[in-house]
């Protein structure tokens, strides 16, 4: 497999995460919340707004996916956002507003995953300035 075609994968299969995990959220941000250990938010919407915002760097995800070279400027993007996402949600664990649960998820959908996105698009960047 080529690495191209890894990098596609890569970004690909982060779409799809992102789409499914941030449904839930836009459908019912309170079952959300509840699901993943946290209260019952004061303000559902801001969890919808999140969840949207989610679903739509799925969406970034999946085009890049379809063309890495041709999309190359939009994959830093992926670990960009994931990169902040996650540095949030940790910090808001360790100050003991961000319920375990929700800590287990970022470190599963984020920080394992921040250093093959990383690698992916650099990856991609070096591949273009060798011309290969």
């Amino acid at each position: 497999m080529t690495m191209e075609r890894r990098v596609s994968l890569l970004f690909a299969v982060n779409a799809v995460i992102n789409w499914t995990l941030s449904v839930r959220g836009i459908i019912d941000p309170v079952g959300a919340a509840l699901a993943f250990g946290g209260a019952v938010p004061s303000y559902p919407s801001v969890v919808r707004l999140w969840q949207a915002f989610v679903f739509m760097f799925g969406c970034m995800f999946w085009e890049a996916s379809r063309d890495v070279r041709g999309k190359v400027a939009l994959l830093k993007y992926n670990w960009i956002e994931k990169t902040i996402t996650a540095t949030a949600i940790t910090f808001g664990y360790f100050a003991g507003d961000v319920p375990v649960r929700l800590m287990i998820l970022i470190v599963l959908t984020n920080w394992l995953w921040i250093p093959f996105i990383i690698w992916g698009d650099w990856a991609v960047r070096k591949g273009l300035r060798l011309g290969s």
